[in-house]
Order: structure tokens, then C-alpha cells, then sequence
């Protein structure tokens, strides 16, 4: 009697994050142009191209920041092109920006606590009649934020104002503020820029160590050291198209890249 035999070929993974035809146009001037990216589950995956190569614009669509003229956007297996800024940010995709944005005049810790989602609080009369689940989210909330705060060297400006903070620092509680939404993907747009070296190793550690426990990321970058020692996977655009993609020593040898990025 014939069995059926059991396929053991690897199935294909289904990205995390895919885009496909992505366009926008700004006043007559294409700042995408049909783009393409996928990120794969559990990868850092970089994006590279030279200045007004459009990559915060791909972000920004990707987010919907800004809406694309067209184009499909799949996150974690649903589309996500018609959503808010806020809703995809639920679904789990967070974005942080090339200047850092804090709430200066709150607390380190207020910013924190902020970034928390589906709070009993938030509603007038749970607040008034759950007041003990409140209280014990609240608890719970800051035990979180000190733990996060404490792994990325900020504990001791848990209680100043953001607006305090150097820009790296700024940066660093950025990424730690996604933490608490317990993101799957967080896009990162130029974690590097600005900062000082100690504070640029500081935040690869970081990236390397969440990556490690499972979080996803996407980074725009220039500073081409760290892009090729975090990244399993580079995407490069080059006038609002994609020129090219695959691993970090594939795109240093590339010699479409070296001419349109490096001016080689």
C-alpha cells in the first residue's frame, strides 16, 4: 500500500514586511518610483542610496506618513496601505525619525509611559470604576519602562526632561520608547547620525540585542560601518528605483552601487 510521503523541502518564508509598485510624486518630480522592499521575519534588513535617493519618502509610505500615489504595502500578512500612522503602529510597525522626536518638556519616564497602548486609564470610566486594574497597570507599566530604561544606560535621566538629553541620548530613548509598544518590525531612520561614536556602538549593541530576542528592523543609514556589520540583508535606491539588493558584501562589490552611492 502506497503512503503519501511527507514534503520536508524548505517552504519559502513570508516576509514580514513586503511593498511592491510604491510611487509618489511631488510636484512632478517622482520621489519613488515603482519601489520594491521586503524584510524578512526576524532580519535586519538595511536600505542605502545616496541623498535624494528617496528612502525617508519609502518609509513615510510605508508607514503612511504619506500616502503613496500607488503601490501595495502587506505587514505581517495584511495589507496596511489604507490604515492611520497610528493604527499600523498597533498592528505592531513602529518608525522612529532622523531627529529624534521627544516630548521635551515631559519626563524621560513620561515619555515612556506614554508610548503604552490599551490602557484601562484611557478611558474616563474604567479609570473611575476599575481604579485598582488602573493602579496595577500603572505599576506594571513603570517596572517596564525602568527595565527598558536601565538596558539602554538612561536610567539616571528617568526623571529629567527629555528635552535634556544629548541628541544620541534622544535617539536612545526613541527606540527604547518603541519597546513599550512591543513591536514585531520598527523601522529606523538614521539611528547613527549625529551621534558620537561611543553612542553609535552603544546603539548597535542594542539593535544586535533586541534582534537577538526576536525584534525585527529596517534601518536607513549613511554610515556604511554600521549597515555592513548589523545587516543580513541591503536594499538600495537609487532615484526613487531600486538598484539593487542582497548581502552586505554583494552590495560593496556591486559596481552599479559603487558608481550611483560611492561615485566610484
Amino acid at each position: 500500500m502506497l503512503t503519501e510521503v511527507e514534503d520536508r523541502r524548505p517552504q519559502p518564508q513570508v516576509p514580514l514586511l513586503a511593498a511592491s509598485g510604491l510611487s509618489k510624486s511631488f510636484g512632478g518630480i517622482k520621489a519613488v518610483d515603482n519601489a520594491a522592499i521586503e524584510v524578512a521575519q526576524g532580519s535586519i534588513t538595511g536600505l542605502i542610496g545616496p541623498n535624494g535617493a528617496g528612502k525617508t519618502t519609502l518609509f513615510n509610505l510605508l508607514s503612511n506618513f504619506i500616502r503613496p500615489d500607488q503601490g501595495r504595502v502587506i505587514f505581517d500578512g495584511e495589507p496596511i496601505q489604507q490604515l492611520q500612522p497610528h493604527q499600523i503602529a498597533q498592528q505592531g510597525m513602529i518608525r522612529t525619525f532622523q531627529v529624534a522626536r521627544v516630548l521635551s518638556r515631559l519626563s524621560v519616564l513620561e515619555n515612556m509611559l506614554l508610548a503604552a497602548q490599551h490602557q484601562t486609564g484611557e478611558n474616563f470610566w474604567s479609570a473611575c470604576l476599575q481604579f485598582r486594574q488602573v493602579a496595577k497597570e500603572e505599576k506594571q507599566l513603570k517596572e517596564r519602562a525602568y527595565a527598558i530604561l536601565e538596558s539602554v544606560g538612561l536610567t539616571h535621566m528617568t526623571h529629567e526632561y527629555a528635552g535634556a538629553l544629548s541628541g544620541g541620548q534622544r535617539k536612545l530613548l526613541e527606540m527604547a520608547r518603541a519597546l513599550m509598544v512591543q513591536p514585531k518590525l520598527i523601522l529606523l531612520d538614521e539611528p547613527a547620525a549625529g551621534v558620537n561614536p561611543t553612542l553609535i556602538n552603544q546603539i548597535c549593541e542594542h539593535i544586535t540585542t533586541w534582534n537577538r530576542e526576536g525584534l525585527t528592523f529596517l534601518i536607513i543609514e549613511h554610515n556604511m560601518d554600521v549597515i555592513m556589520s548589523l545587516c543580513d540583508r541591503v536594499w538600495v535606491l537609487a532615484e526613487g528605483r531600486n538598484l539593487a539588493v542582497g548581502s552586505p558584501s554583494e552590495i560593496q562589490t556591486n559596481s552599479e552601487v559603487l558608481e550611483a552611492y560611492l561615485g566610484q
